[in-house]
């Protein structure tokens, strides 16, 4: 590949854009909201009848999206966390949060932050706490209410009156231990400001429960969240959890601890409104069906849900290019809706598969304004300009398969 310039800064006036949009290293792109965010029709609709079918249907409410290296993973991921939103289901987003059950729950609650858990779960129990239905009309906030659980056999009372309140008002769990378990979260807050979710399944003689039994315990924060919250369901959206699924040659206890999770984590989402959304690499795909795949086989409900992203189409390709040039363009710019200062006929040189996912396009559109700039080349530019470009970033060559990295 031949040493282009990384210039970026004022674009000439004539190119019709304020500045280079396209990022210079083209991964870990954060826009921001949904809107914000390019995604495809086709990607648009396919999500939205797997979670049309899923929601209606029996089996998990989980599915796969599989992609390699700079197909949009990760983008997509954030625009699902919106597009579940507007469903009322509530989203986490988790960046490899590791391989066994309680780091994922470790993760969940440093996502939302415990004071906020306990805070949110208090304030659901507040109506129903004899305190406060004495006294209604004199405000308290829970920061307050904490500063009046200064010794052990405050914080105790308090417990043994949430732990009530959480299993017979909020029906949150039927589990005694498990109603304590939450309120000790609660009433501990000031004391005990981290959570581990190691200690919350902690058992009476302070042993930690079976592996078989913890889902009883993440069902209740799952039904405290979505209370918390006031929303129809909670959704997690895991990033990057295959890591442990690329080794060919998996350690038996860490493959014991990423099916166990799985496993866990869909006969949750049979039960509860719990959707499960995992982003994995083909490689890392062929790997978990190679571990198990009966576990496979019901994560995709024998195939039927399996988000492949694939290469763009052409015109979804120029869509995505179009996208990025617009939010460059002047106010009220007549080059809007088009590749200029490319000429359309760009995305012939875009035939071949591999150029054609977001991260090879959007680093193509960086390169070719930084170079333009740099040699100050006049606009519309030239097809040999255009073809310059994209073959000195991705020579042609007939082998498969194309480093990304």
């Amino acid at each position: 590949m031949k040493n282009l310039k990384n210039v970026n800064g004022s674009l000439p006036e004539e190119y019709a854009l304020k500045f280079n949009p396209f990022p210079p290293a083209a991964a870990g792109i954060d826009i921001g909201e949904k809107g914000k965010l390019y995604i495809p029709k086709s990607w648009m609709n396919k999500t939205e009848g797997y979670i049309s079918s899923l929601s209606t249907g029996e089996g998990p409410k989980a599915f796969p999206i599989i992609g390699k290296y700079g197909s949009g993973k990760t983008v997509f991921l954030r625009y699902l966390r919106s597009y579940f939103q507007e469903k009322g289901i509530y989203p986490f987003l988790f960046d490899n949060p590791g391989l066994q059950f309680y780091d994922l729950a470790n993760s969940l609650m440093r996502s939302m932050g415990r004071y906020e858990f306990a805070k949110g779960l208090w304030e659901l129990a507040k109506p129903h706490i004899e305190k406060f239905a004495q006294l209604r009309l004199i405000p308290m906030s829970f920061s307050e209410w904490l500063s009046t659980l200064s010794k052990k056999t405050e914080r105790d009372t308090a417990t043994t009156e949430l732990q009530k309140i959480i299993k017979d008002k909020l029906n949150i769990t039927p589990d005694e231990e498990i109603a304590y378990r939450l309120s000790l979260v609660v009433a501990e807050t000031a004391v005990k400001p981290y959570f581990e979710y190691r200690d919350f399944v902690v058992g009476i003689k302070g042993t930690l429960i079976a592996e078989r039994e913890e889902a009883p315990y993440f069902k209740a924060l799952i039904k405290a969240l979505t209370k918390i919250y006031n929303v129809s369901g909670i959704v997690f959206l895991i990033d990057e959890f295959e890591d442990v699924a690329l080794y060919r040659r998996m350690p038996k206890r860490k493959a014991h601890e990423y099916l166990a999770t799985l496993r866990r984590l869909i006969s949750i989402s049979e039960t509860e409104n719990l959707w499960i959304v995992l982003s994995m690499t083909p490689e890392a795909a062929s790997s978990t069906q190679k571990l198990d795949i009966a576990l496979w086989q019901r994560f995709t409900q024998g195939g039927k849900y399996k988000f492949e992203l694939n290469p763009l189409e052409p015109e979804e390709a120029k869509a995505l290019l179009t996208w990025w040039l617009d939010r460059a363009r002047p106010k009220g710019s007549s080059k809007e809706g088009t590749l200029f200062p490319c000429l359309d006929t760009m995305i012939d040189f875009l035939q071949e598969a591999e150029l054609r996912y977001p991260r090879p396009l959007v680093r193509i559109g960086f390169f070719i304004l930084s170079e333009a700039m740099s040699r100050k080349e006049k606009s519309p530019f030239s097809k040999d300009f255009i073809r310059e470009i994209i073959e000195n970033i991705y020579p042609p060559q007939k082998s498969e398969g194309r480093n990304e990295e």
